[in-house]
């Protein structure tokens, strides 16, 4: 059976599926049973703001107003789904949805349909289905069943480098999110933990950038394309 780095660790994971969701009523529950994990390590700021979420209600409150002004009133110009970037999403942007509800079916991934659940293409959702991936892999490295496993890590590998690990850099460069007190540093750590996974597995992804509609329509005027410095 092939080998990866190191060992696989969901928990980073499943913390930046929560932080990166809307905070909801389980919010705090969720923060406190995940700042035990040992295996989760924050900086020293975000620790600090983390456990100030985990305790106090104001704090909670003020995080739910940040959320939706700045990823729900002003979704256009700082999305947290992946089809929002790339020059030609609108082109693709179905194709895409359809690849990674593939991936969701195909490792018995189940979305609520009631409504309340972000799109398939929300970084809070394919956090958790990575995370999910990532706990597989372990049970079936932990039964010996290494057929299980390539076949887990194969999808670990073409998940990220088709979709989570393209995207998540892009979400830094929104002006909204590099101004936010809370959201900057949220998504700062999970880009790191994203980006270490990437390297833990042996993938390199290419980044997606966002692009105005306006920066799109010049692009197709002049019949050129768009240079992008990273």
């Amino acid at each position: 059976m092939e080998k990866i780095k190191s060992k696989t660790n969901p928990g980073p994971l499943v913390f930046a599926s929560i932080l990166t969701s809307y905070p909801d009523a389980d919010f705090q529950v969720s923060l406190r049973e995940l700042l035990d994990d040992a295996s989760i390590s924050l900086p020293s700021v975000l620790n600090e703001k983390i456990r100030l979420l985990s305790t106090n209600s104001n704090a909670v409150d003020d995080l739910r107003s940040e959320y939706i002004s700045i990823f729900d009133q002003s979704k256009s110009l700082n999305p947290l789904y992946e089809t929002e970037y790339g020059r030609e999403r609108a082109m693709f942007k179905a194709t895409e949805l359809s690849d990674i509800a593939g991936f969701y079916r195909a490792f018995s991934f189940e979305m609520n349909e009631d409504g309340d659940r972000d799109m398939v293409d929300h970084i809070s959702v394919e956090l958790e289905f990575y995370s999910l991936l990532m706990m597989k892999y372990m049970y079936l490295e932990q039964v010996n069943d290494q057929n299980g496993c390539e076949v887990v890590l194969d999808g670990m590998r073409k998940f990220m480098n088709s979709h989570l690990g393209r995207f998540v850099s892009a979400i830094l460069d929104r002006d909204g999110v590099k101004s936010s007190e809370t959201y900057s540093h949220i998504l700062k750590w999970v880009e790191k933990i994203v980006m270490q996974e990437c390297y833990r597995i042996g993938v390199n992804p290419d980044v997606a950038r966002w692009f105005s509609s306006q920066t799109e329509a010049e692009a197709v005027c002049c019949g050129g394309s768009i240079a992008v410095n990273k």
